[in-house]
């Protein structure tokens, strides 16, 4: 642990004596190029610039980025950083009904809507190519606290309204330790496999701006061969990936020719199958690529941990050591080792959650400490390993989403249910006659994969003796 305090205090003296990343580095550095898309690039100082005008005269606000993958919404999310402004970042294909939970909790002062679209009380003051920035018609208050830098969904795209204050200074330290353990430069070219309103996905985004490396923008698949061919083709070196990205990568048989620039991949975004980790650990070990386990929560900007590939085999089962700005602690006790929830320290950690408009005028309420919800066991080296979860939250397909928010809706429309679920699984237990409906109100909220989602009628719903729902006990039967 001691090595991962002098990284802390190395990195903090780092971050205080430089520029953010999101801001000009100088001619040389912003002169290389950024952004690569359909063939034609941009460089920093080009996107820089862009994104500047397009936020030019905005005052501090919230801008609701309706993100899809591409230069527009890049531009968009930099302009605003760049600018003074509040990026609140959205899925752009979410549902309309889960897009208004989230305008009226927040009542955004700009919206960037990449596809152009109208949007009822705002009107367009500028635009970038197709998309367009448009401006609330009324006063907004209160303004975003001077440290608040993004807001980040902690539930994916159901319309949740609750979001996680990130400062500047916790994206700022979190994406150059990042950098740091990853290697990092200049010379690496990332590619837009995971969406850019998600934090890990994000964070690829932001390491690669730190290091001023290419970006390359993509909406294929893995399953798709044009992702190989472009991957060969550009000399993708960096991969970035959850559980269900590697579940498919494991189906299939992945082009040579894509794999000969590659330098490192990284998974997060939930537990990949131990078989399945050591598989692509030795794959990519053979052909000299560096495969990364990596850990981390949206409160952390968003990385808490990573497992360095020479100890990979030695500790498998481990999420790693904790990133160079942080440090790891047994909650109940406040030791490096043992076993209980983990209690995360670093520069990294968010100001607190948002709920509301009235709620980004708040200042750090988390004083750079995170109780994660996990139970994990920390071995003598400082190594993590994750032994359970405490949190009604789970994972699908890599995206956070909150058993209770869905729960509560289904009860808001006088449907009766309890909603449990495990990883890449979420199960409704309702009563007779309720499944047509649960159906509709899920179809209306929701973007669930078919398979992630199921409906399990019950005779009663079982509640412990308290009157609450009994969710150990449903998901012990059905889970």
């Amino acid at each position: 642990m001691a090595l991962t305090r002098l990284g802390a205090k190395r990195l903090r003296s780092m971050t205080l004596n430089s520029k953010r990343f999101w801001q000009s580095q100088g001619s040389d550095e912003d002169a290389r190029v950024f952004l690569i898309e359909d063939g034609f690039e941009q460089s920093y100082a080009q996107v820089f610039a862009n994104g500047d005008a397009l936020m030019a005269g905005c005052k501090r606000g919230l801008v609701a980025i309706l993100c899809d993958k591409s230069a527009a919404t890049v531009t968009a999310y930099f302009g605003a950083l760049r600018n003074g402004l509040v990026p609140l970042l959205l899925d752009a294909d979410a549902k309309p009904a889960a897009l208004n939970r989230i305008f009226a909790a927040y009542r955004p002062d700009y919206v960037f809507d990449p596809q152009g679209r109208g949007h009822e009380g705002i009107e367009t003051v500028a635009d970038l190519n197709a998309a367009t920035l448009s401006a609330s018609t009324e006063q907004q208050t209160p303004v975003p606290h001077p440290d608040n830098a993004v807001l980040l969904a902690t539930s994916g795209s159901t319309g949740d309204p609750k979001f996680v204050r990130l400062s500047h200074n916790s994206l700022d330290t979190c994406t150059r330790s990042i950098c740091d353990y990853l290697g990092l430069t200049h010379t690496r070219r990332c590619i837009s496999l995971l969406p850019l309103h998600y934090s890990y996905g994000l964070s690829v985004l932001n390491t690669a701006a730190a290091a001023r490396a290419s970006f390359v923008i993509s909406n294929h698949s893995v399953l798709d061969k044009d992702l190989w061919r472009l991957m060969a083709e550009l000399g993708v070196t960096d991969l970035s990936g959850v559980p269900f990205i590697f579940e498919m990568l494991r189906r299939i048989r992945v082009p040579a020719e894509a794999l000969q620039a590659l330098e490192c991949v990284t998974q997060a975004g939930g537990r990949l199958d131990p078989k399945l980790t050591r598989h692509f650990r030795e794959k990519f070990g053979a052909e000299g690529i560096r495969f990364f386990t990596m850990y981390g929560q949206t409160e952390a900007s968003p990385r808490i941990s990573y497992l360095p590939p020479e100890r990979a085999a030695e500790k498998e089962g481990s999420v790693g050591v904790p990133i160079s700005c942080g440090e790891a602690l047994i909650a109940e006790t406040k030791a490096a080792s043992g076993e209980g929830e983990l209690l995360y320290r670093g520069t990294n950690v968010a100001l607190g959650y948002a709920y509301s408009r009235e709620d980004i005028a708040r200042g750090d309420e988390f004083g750079g400490s995170l109780l994660t919800g996990d139970q994990v066991r920390i071995d003598d080296e400082g190594f993590i390993f994750i032994v359970g979860r405490r949190k009604r939250f789970v994972k699908l397909q890599g995206v956070s989403v909150n058993l209770d928010h869905v729960e509560n809706l289904l009860k808001e429309a006088n449907l009766d249910c309890i909603v449990v679920g495990r990883e890449n699984l979420i199960i409704v237990c309702h009563l007779e006659n309720m499944a047509e409906e649960i159906t509709a109100v899920v179809a209306e909220n929701f973007a669930f994969h078919p398979t992630t989602f199921r409906l399990q009628e019950v005779d009663t719903l079982t509640m412990n003796s308290n009157g609450k729902p009994d969710y150990a006990a449903l998901s012990a039967q059905f889970l």
